[in-house]
């Protein structure tokens, strides 16, 4: 375990530089590239993570050893669950260490076997895609994330951006499973995230996707799937981040078994944001663009159990969409969780048309104001209401994943603040729980939200 978050004092001294930053914009913005350079400790560059910088398909570095055949059926069975949740959390990646001095927009997913896997951003300044040299990096974890991989580069796109992952691991009926990860792809630009023109080429955003037969400890080389999917008339289009579904029951208008990958986009020269959903009813060998909606970003997709699919999407109160085919079109938007707009996540723990005892999904995110205390709620109604409001940290925090481990506890990783010795800086931290703790609920009092936090990513 490593001390995740540093005092009070330094961390609003950190906080209050990065609102500093980001105030004035009448968008959300970005924070100018240099001005983390003053507040978390320079590293020397980790020559085993190099980005790869060239344009050609990728090729992964991911050689942590290989996992064997012996590997247990469960991998979460024998491992205790903390004793304090808050307190009993692991540092997955850390600012200013192996390499990058920023860490952000988690994806977070538990493999047929076990494995639990992490994706996130690794970045040279806290500047949103668009500033150049963001890639995608990874780690495993093979012990319930007690222990975690070396930092692996998996998607890089020259001077320009690999970003937004989104990971779904697809079990195959004859054992193992194909791991996907879904990210998008830009041009550096001057003007920030959303100077991007629309189009097809080169000069707008692409979108790809990757596969691992082996969960994760190697990859199958990037797929390009803009030319099929893309409108010629968006610019940005980004996926989730966070994670994919793959549907169960399905509905009599869409089969079970459907890939679904989230994201969001802009149309034209507009900055006004929509949702989208790229679909696969092939096992992901060709994909299609879905339905889209508007008035908010970020999405995160969850199956109900009549087959249903509710899209919780980025806005203060949440926005809630349904689809009753497959992801094919989509409801107008109804409110949902009072929240600070951000990149939340929800997923099923239990159904009862499986024979759990209760329908059961969980929801992480921040409060109505600020970027602090990152917590969860259940929803015994299918989404319709959540309780059991419980604190997982006492300080910053931004996006967040849910994952069901192998054992039916909670795996989440988030973005908070963190030091290493003397390196502090954005990190990502696991943290697992058990539902049990839902029912407790223990929300976090309104002056905790008090702290300056930077504005939109």
């Amino acid at each position: 375990m490593n001390d995740r978050i540093p005092s009070r004092i330094v961390a609003l001294a950190l906080m209050m530089v990065l609102a500093g930053a980001c105030a004035g914009s009448g968008k959300p913005g970005d924070v100018p590239a240099n001005d983390l350079l003053d507040v978390v400790q320079d590293v020397a560059p980790d020559t085993s993570v190099t980005p790869d910088t060239s344009d050609t398909p990728d090729t992964p570095d991911t050689s942590d050893a290989p996992d064997t055949s012996d590997i247990p059926a469960t991998r979460c069975g024998g491992v205790p669950l903390p004793a304090d949740p808050v307190a009993d959390q692991v540092t997955v990646f850390q600012g200013g260490a192996e390499g990058y001095p920023v860490y952000r927009i988690p994806a977070f997913v538990t493999t047929a076997s076990g494995v639990l896997v992490a994706f996130a951003e690794a970045r040279q300044s806290l500047s949103d895609p668009g500033a150049g040299l963001i890639v995608v990096v990874m780690k495993r974890s093979l012990d319930c994330g007690q222990t975690w991989t070396p930092l692996a580069v998996v998607a890089a796109n020259g001077e320009g951006d690999a970003h937004n992952p989104v990971a779904l691991d697809v079990p195959d009926p004859a054992g193992g499973s194909t791991l996907f990860l879904f990210f998008s792809r830009r041009p550096a630009s001057i003007g920030g995230e959303f100077d991007l023109p629309p189009g097809l080429d080169g000069t707008s955003a692409s979108i790809w996707v990757m596969t691992s037969r082996d969960d994760g400890a190697t990859w199958a080389a990037a797929r390009n799937i803009t030319a099929g999917v893309k409108p010629a008339d968006w610019a940005i289009m980004s996926f989730g981040p966070g994670r994919g579904l793959l549907t169960r029951w399905g509905t009599q208008a869409a089969p079970a078994g459907r890939i679904v990958a989230p994201g969001w986009y802009t149309s034209g020269t507009s900055t006004d944001e929509g949702d989208f959903v790229v679909l696969s009813d092939d096992g992901g060998q060709n994909f299609r663009l879905g339905g889209r909606t508007t008035g908010a970003g970020e999405p995160q997709v969850v199956e109900l159990t009549d087959g249903t699919l509710l899209m919780d999407a980025r806005n203060n109160p949440r926005k809630l969409f349904r689809s009753t085919d497959g992801g094919q079109t989509w409801s107008e938007p109804t409110d949902g969780l009072p929240m600070e707009p951000i990149m939340s996540s929800v997923v099923r723990h239990m159904a009862k048309r499986d024979g759990d005892p209760v329908d059961r999904l969980v929801h992480s995110g921040l409060g109505a104001s600020g970027r602090v205390n990152i917590r969860a709620w259940q929803s015994l109604d299918e989404g319709a209401t959540w309780t059991g409001e419980t604190l997982l940290n006492h300080d910053m925090a931004q996006y967040s994943v849910l994952s069901v481990l192998d054992d039916r506890s909670i795996g989440m990783v988030y973005e908070g603040y963190g030091i290493i010795g003397e390196i502090f800086g954005p990190a990502i931290f696991f943290a697992r729980f058990d539902v049990a703790l839902l029912e407790k609920g223990v929300a976090a009092s309104p002056a905790a939200s008090a702290l300056p936090v930077p504005a939109r990513r």
